[in-house]
């Protein structure tokens, strides 16, 4: 004959309040269950790329490109070259707002590359994102277009994101 092995029951509760009953599998009387949320700690060197609530500049949007229109100057090669195009950068909004580890993702040269990596290291502190309502840092992009006023280039119509200014097409994140 087999040997039988004893199951054992599991009791699983994925939320209740502390008013909940159950019955316990012996059928005893009912006995009362409180479920305690233990918050995990966020390591301090975590970066999310995905939070509740995203960076964002000072004062928000518009901004951000006022800031850009003011402090965003088309570099000098890139004007006698003829070089236009979009600059895709990638950065970190550290939990203290400070802006860090910025890295071209794709460039286009002539020194507009350079520019617009020095308006990130310029700009002030961003208001950091926000994962279970405390700070932390978040992996931001953003594109900057480079276009020059008199271009004869076809250009798509402009986003809701960008502006046209007579140096530089400025866009949003």
């Amino acid at each position: 004959m087999k040997k039988l092995i004893p199951l054992c029951s599991l009791l699983l509760f994925i939320g209740c309040s502390d008013e909940d009953l159950y019955v316990s599998p012996d059928g005893d009387t009912p006995q009362a269950v409180m479920i305690v949320e233990e918050e995990i700690p966020m390591s301090a060197s975590e970066i999310f790329a995905v939070v509740e609530e995203q960076p964002t500049f000072p004062g928000g949007m518009g901004e951000w490109m006022k800031f850009l229109r003011t402090n965003l100057k088309y570099p000098t090669k890139a004007k006698e070259m003829g070089v236009e195009g979009a600059v895709f950068l990638s950065f970190v909004v550290k939990k203290d707002g400070e802006v860090d580890d910025i890295q071209v993702i794709r460039g286009v040269g002539a020194g507009c590359d350079e520019e617009a990596v020095r308006m990130l290291l310029e700009s002030p502190n961003w208001t950091p994102g926000k994962q279970r309502g405390r700070e932390v840092a978040t992996r931001m992009q953003v594109r900057i277009v480079f276009r020059m006023a008199n271009s004869n280039k076809k250009q798509p119509s402009l986003s809701p994101l960008e502006v046209e200014t007579p140096a530089v097409t400025v866009t949003g994140l």
